[in-house]
């Protein structure tokens, strides 16, 4: 079974509307609620999944949890001159 993956927020009456999704009218799906840990540890390599990533994805992992785009280009800039 392929995965979709969205964030959302629970609205005030409990509810939780979800739009946009790549699946047909009358498609049945099947719905797993997961609250966000917002508090998660930056760079946790203790995940045995993440070890298992090419490394060029770890690295964009790593650049989505707190390097400024800015950086990156440098980082880009050094490594291709």
């Amino acid at each position: 079974m392929a995965a979709y993956k969205i964030a959302a927020r629970i609205e005030k009456d409990g509810g939780l509307h979800l739009s946009s999704l790549p699946f047909r009218a009358g498609d049945e799906v099947e719905v797993i609620v997961l609250r966000r840990d917002l508090e998660s540890p930056k760079g946790d390599s203790s995940d045995p999944l993440r070890e298992q990533l090419p490394p060029v994805t770890r690295r964009l992992l790593g650049i989505a949890q707190g390097v400024s785009e800015e950086d990156y280009y440098l980082h880009l800039e050094e490594k291709y001159r």
